[in-house]
């Protein structure tokens, strides 16, 4: 572990004041080996670029390799058995879990709090634990946008006909459109605690148009009917918009907004599917509470709606289409990937516009979004996603050549990602495991990791890990390996009070979870995208790449806490 470290330290000369900005982005579950093997990933051109031009390695993450302590580790320099953040729902005593994506569990500051207090303006745009703001996250200099762990106005929807109540005439106040041939069929519904009014309306031969207000609301915005399959598998060199069919945003009771996508409309009007994205009330911190209200007023005016991930349930129900089928499913998805990747980097130029921070942190979920549900299937040879997943690898590959283009020349790049992924088969219960062993009242699994009631039971330890060994699946050991926290506590960074008593990996192919009232081992339908194992698999690793003008050397590899001191020594601290 010291080389590493040591390799990291060496990466540039010393430097006595800053030379340029630092720019960060986090490309959740975009694993090395998917960047190096998947032959999709040859649409990944400009990041391909970055890393040859500059340094790439491969990263340790977090042990769990889960997205909450992988980015942790990486914002604070330390692993959760010092930054708090030991999963995804942290174990803060025996029965008791907290979100580990909330600012509440961090216990140690991140870097760009550091950076701050030594007068550097940073701006960080949807990080991990991002909020609620605290002593950890937020400084003076400080600006903190997060959208994903706030107040939901508005859940997505995915709406055909049946789901509305049509109206037999316009709403008051309802402002119809000019020059129609046919007449507007009205209708309603609620989403959250917002009802949202719309018109199907026809300025052609057929019904081709949904305009959609909230009640009570003055502004309109139009969903224009395009079918799935006139929106082409984008190409190498198809430089068309991304979610060119998506509607502008509608502004929703003064505290966020929303999009449509009208994906399907019938010639007579009667039936529809409309997609609206899901509404979420925006958390920004900065210097003042006056200036972070008017910056949020003006974002939501002009930049849109905040996005933070694509429509992956309604695909994996089958709600968008059949899968695999005739590539529409596919489409449709992918439509809400691009409108994710075009709304982030309206957000990150608005921060950037307004604030002209020298460092910058930003973050992306497409990765992990299309590769929990294509990895998998790549894996196992199915080839029917190859085309689709390309265009997932070229949706990612804008986002950061939209960051890239902004450089100086003295400024640095930083793509980094929280874990790689790995492909399962069974799902393995573990506490139904422990409860059919007699242990249910003593001992809690966490991802993982095991918490006793009695964290000094040595003797309870030595009993699970030999009573776990012993189980099989067929010819399968499903426990491979056991790991103590007082021998590689250093290596993991495992272990601490909200860490476990004792951390295991898991057979390949078998994904641990929490739950309790499931069967102990279930054979999934297909092979999908996981992760949270040992995170020094070959197929987990994180991805770390750098560019910029002070970077003299490659690493033969990194670990995620070896990010936060590095962007502080390109910063000149």
């Amino acid at each position: 572990m010291k080389l590493l470290l040591i390799t990291a330290l060496f990466l540039l000369p010393l430097m006595a004041q800053p030379k340029g900005r630092v720019f960060l982005i986090s490309l959740d579950g975009l694993g090395y080996e998917a960047f190096s093997t998947d032959p999709a990933a040859v649409e990944l051109k400009a990041i391909k670029r970055l890393a040859s031009e500059g340094i790439y390695a491969p990263m340790q993450a977090a042990f769990p390799s889960l997205t909450a302590p992988g980015h942790a580790s990486i914002f604070t320099g330390v692993y959760g058995n010092v930054n708090g953040v030991t999963a995804n729902d942290v174990p803060v005593s025996f029965g008791l879990t907290k979100n580990g994506f909330r600012a509440e569990q961090l216990q140690a500051e991140t870097f760009w709090v550091k950076a701050a207090r030594s007068g550097i303006k940073s701006v960080a745009h949807n990080p991990t634990q991002g909020f609620p703001c605290n002593k950890f996250n937020s400084a003076p200099n400080v600006i903190l946008l997060n959208g994903y762990q706030t107040t939901q106005v508005t859940p997505h929807k995915l709406l055909r006909s049946k789901d509305v109540q049509w109206l037999d005439a316009a709403p008051a106040g309802f402002t119809p459109l000019p020059n129609l041939r046919k007449p507007a069929r009205y209708f309603r519904y609620n989403s959250g605690r917002i009802q949202f009014v719309g018109a199907v309306t026809a300025k052609s031969l057929r019904y081709d148009t949904i305009r959609m207000t909230a009640l009570g609301g003055k502004r309109y915005v139009d969903a224009a009917w395009m079918t799935a399959e006139q929106e082409p598998i984008r190409t190498g060199t198809n430089t068309r918009p991304l979610a060119r069919y998506f509607s502008q945003a509608l502004p929703v009771a003064n505290l966020t907004a929303v999009h449509f996508r009208l994906f399907d409309l019938s010639p007579d009007g009667k039936d529809f599917l409309l997609y609206q994205t899901e509404g979420k009330e925006l958390s920004v911190c900065a210097d003042g509470p006056t200036q972070a209200t008017r910056f949020k007023q003006r974002l939501l005016n002009t930049a849109g709606a905040f996005i933070g991930n694509g429509a992956g349930s309604f695909y994996e129900s089958g709600a968008l289409g059949r899968r695999n089928t005739d590539g529409v499913a596919e489409r449709r998805w992918l439509e809400t990937l691009e409108l994710h990747a075009r709304q982030t980097m309206r957000y990150t130029s608005a921060l950037l516009d307004e604030f002209t921070p020298q460092l910058l942190v930003d973050y992306i979920s497409t990765p992990d979004d299309m590769l929990h549900v294509w990895w998998g299937l790549h894996i196992q040879g199915d080839t029917f996603q190859d085309p689709y997943r390309r265009w997932g690898y070229q949706i990612i590959d804008w986002r950061v050549d939209q960051l890239k283009q902004l450089l100086a020349p003295e400024d640095h790049l930083l793509i980094v990602s929280d874990h790689g992924m790995t492909p399962a088969h069974h799902d393995v219960h573990i506490n139904t495991l422990l409860k059919d062993l007699g242990y249910g009242d003593r001992v809690k699994s966490h991802d993982y990791f095991l918490k006793l009631k009695d964290r000094a039971d040595t003797t309870l330890l030595a009993e699970l890990k030999t009573k776990l060994s012993t189980i099989r699946d067929g010819e399968t050991q499903v426990f491979k390996e056991w790991f103590d926290p007082a021998l590689a506590g250093l290596r993991f960074g495992i272990g601490g009070d909200r860490g476990g008593d004792l951390y295991f990996d898991l057979a390949p192919g078998y994904a641990a979870k929490n739950g309790l009232n499931q069967p102990a081992i279930v054979k999934l339908d297909s092979q999908r995208g996981f992760h949270g194992p040992l995170p020094t698999r070959t197929d987990l690793m994180a991805l770390f790449i750098a560019f910029g003008p002070d970077l003299r050397s490659r690493p033969a590899s990194m670990r995620s806490v070896d990010v936060a001191p590095l962007v502080l020594r390109l910063l000149g601290l």
